[in-house]
């Protein structure tokens, strides 16, 4: 479970490294979250750009700027219907644009089933 004011890994390439939730979508009065849920956060730690990158037209977030995430993983057991759990190391997010896309190129890290979206099930290489 991941309630708000949690700090996040973030798993994806840009120059986010953590995310402090602020908001938890679907209700108003929401106390926790799990994997698959959006949420809204603050960005607290921040890489600054790469110098190969300066001729491209790429926006970089500086640190509290407000990023809108898809949590992938959580500490949390996630039970399964057919009695197996799954849990991970840390939670983590990946950064999202407005229309629901995601923000980066590359994504880190293994990726449960639990993510019911298919738009969002086709972008990760390895689930389990």
């Amino acid at each position: 479970m991941i309630f708000k004011q949690t700090w996040l890994t973030v798993s994806d390439n840009t120059n986010v490294r953590w995310l402090q939730i602020f908001h938890l979508y679907k209700g108003f009065y929401r106390k926790s979250t799990k994997i698959g849920f959006f949420i809204k956060g603050s960005a607290r730690v921040v890489e600054p750009p790469r110098v190969e990158y300066k001729g491209f037209k790429f926006k970089f977030n500086k640190k509290g700027d407000i990023c809108r995430g898809l949590i992938i993983r959580s500490k949390y057991n996630v039970f399964r219907i057919d009695g197996s759990s799954i849990f991970f190391n840390s939670n983590n997010t990946i950064l999202l644009k407005k229309k629901q896309e995601v923000k980066s190129k590359y994504l880190y890290g293994p990726v449960s089933n639990e993510l019911k979206r298919k738009k969002f099930l086709s972008l990760f290489t390895y689930t389990f």
